[in-house]
């Protein structure tokens, strides 16, 4: 079933004659909601998706549209006058005036931007229909909102709405990925009249590194790359860091577009706009905050993963299920056989369910300066698993594994975590087939690299917990206790 359609932005006519428009062309219920009807409304499932006309001072509440961004579908409207003429109609004096200027990045929260014009009418109610339809995500980062379009076979329409006429385009991807996809991915980018300059590197966390950063930039300088020209990132989790942060700091900045092709590419490296490269032992420790103006997750490229990639990845789904989707655990459980089939419908849900509850964190907490940490449960031990493997032993999903087992042992020993949510959630991991067993010796010496971790401060770290399936909470412990406590976490 749809999600509701939310029709919002600054009072200006143009917004309820559109959404009246939508409702007649599709035949759906057209509702006017305050701040008390709209939360009513977000809180329950309706039987028929309706269209919502929001009333433009319950948008400016950042909680409110974090959730309506969730779970629903939104389109803000704006007068075809533009600011200048929507501002006379929505404010009188300075003090409003100010609040206006505030505003403005709120109503550019949202799925959809329409400029009104009452000539168009019709086809801004098709275009709006349409959109809807489409049934993107969308992560909430102000003027920088960008959409998740989850689907089969969806690359090259995406690619021709998303690039429109880019002359230059800076195509960054791995070996395998250019062995499988190569080919249909520069044909699809030479469609839209681009010219591609293709950065190809070796596969593997161990290009992760500033010299593969190097090697892009050079070429993004030979290719007369500047800061017109978009970046594409096609791969999996290590394309997507190394990607975003490169689109980061060439000329300061060029907007890109993620294309994961691996499970964990679409439910975590993706979406969020952590980008990074690992610094010697130190995973991730050189990297930006910089959001993707959008991401393309083609279910249909799962196929070809190989079995050890994908299943590793599932660390990261169950990961994220502990933390913020207990429905989602449940459906881990129950739908397993399914689930290492690669059943596409099924993965396409899944898909979608990490990016809901990612979308919804990284909206509360862009920088992580607080809610945001939530998100590296398992990851504290599991990045010094990996760095004291020499980034080959384990792949970053089966470490995270390894790390949510020593996250889940610590919690029932300090008292935060009950053993049967323990013996649920290290059940689900072994069905997977993730790694469930830490050797005494690899904690020994990953405990020697935790003090690498970006969370630490000073003597303290902040430590993820389990709560229970679908809460989790954060405790600082000192550095000094959590070394002495990982070797007996071992089996």
């Amino acid at each position: 079933m749809m999600r509701p359609l939310l029709v919002v932005g600054p009072p200006c006519p143009g917004k309820s004659e559109l959404a009246r428009s939508v409702a007649e062309l599709t035949g759906r219920p057209l509702i006017d909601a305050d701040t008390e009807s709209l939360e009513s409304h977000l809180k329950t499932r309706a039987a028929q998706s309706p269209i919502i006309n929001v009333k433009s001072e319950v948008w400016l509440n950042r909680t409110t549209r974090v959730m309506a961004l969730d779970r629903c579908v939104v389109v803000s409207v704006h007068d075809s006058v533009g600011h200048d003429g929507t501002r006379q109609a929505f404010h009188a004096d300075s003090r409003e005036d100010r609040l206006w200027d505030a505003a403005l990045p709120a109503f550019r929260e949202a799925h959809h931007v329409v400029q009104f014009d009452p000539q168009k009418l019709p086809s801004l109610a098709e275009e709006v229909t349409a959109i809807w339809r489409r049934d993107p995500m969308a992560v909430a980062a102000g003027d920088r909102t960008y959409l998740v379009d989850i689907g089969r076979g969806i690359v090259e329409e995406r690619f021709a709405s998303l690039l429109g006429r880019s002359a230059t385009i800076l195509l960054i991807t791995d070996s395998n990925v250019e062995c499988l996809h190569g080919e249909r991915i520069e044909a699809a980018l030479r469609a839209t009249g681009s010219r591609p300059v293709k950065v190809v590197f070796a596969a593997g966390e161990k290009q992760k590194q500033l010299a593969t950063l190097g090697q892009i930039f050079d070429q993004a300088q030979r290719g007369g790359i500047d800061r017109t020209s978009p970046l594409i990132a096609v791969g999996g989790g290590v394309v997507t860091d190394i990607g975003g942060f490169a689109a980061a700091t060439w000329m300061r900045g060029l907007r890109w577009i993620g294309v994961p092709t691996t499970l964990l590419g679409m439910v975590d490296a993706s979406v969020g706009g952590k980008t990074a490269v690992d610094f010697g032992d130190a995973k991730n420790a050189v990297g930006a905050f910089w959001q993707p103006s959008a991401v393309v997750c083609d279910i249909d490229w799962l196929q070809t993963e190989s079995k050890r990639n994908f299943v590793s990845a599932l660390a990261e789904v169950v990961k994220t299920a502990i933390v913020g989707d207990a429905e989602l655990f449940e459906t881990l459980e129950q739908e397993r056989e399914l689930i290492l089939q690669r059943d596409p419908d099924l993965l396409a849900d899944v898909v979608r369910r990490c990016v809901r509850v990612k979308a919804r964190i990284v909206a509360l907490d862009e920088r992580e300066s607080g809610l945001r940490a939530v998100l590296n449960l398992g990851h504290t031990v599991g990045h010094a698993l990996e760095a004291q493997g020499g980034y080959g032993r384990w792949t970053h999903g089966e470490a995270v594994s390894l790390g949510l087992l020593a996250a889940l042992r610590l919690g029932q020993r300090l008292g935060f975590t009950a053993l049967e949510v323990v013996s649920r959630a290290v059940g689900l991991l072994k069905t997977l087939g993730l790694p469930v067993w830490l050797a005494d010796t690899d904690l020994k010496e990953a405990a020697e690299l935790i003090s690498y971790d970006k969370k630490r401060a000073g003597s303290m770290l902040r430590f993820v917990f389990v709560k229970g399936i679908g809460e989790v909470n954060c405790q600082s412990l000192l550095l000094e206790d959590l070394r002495d406590l990982m070797p007996i976490l071992s089996d």
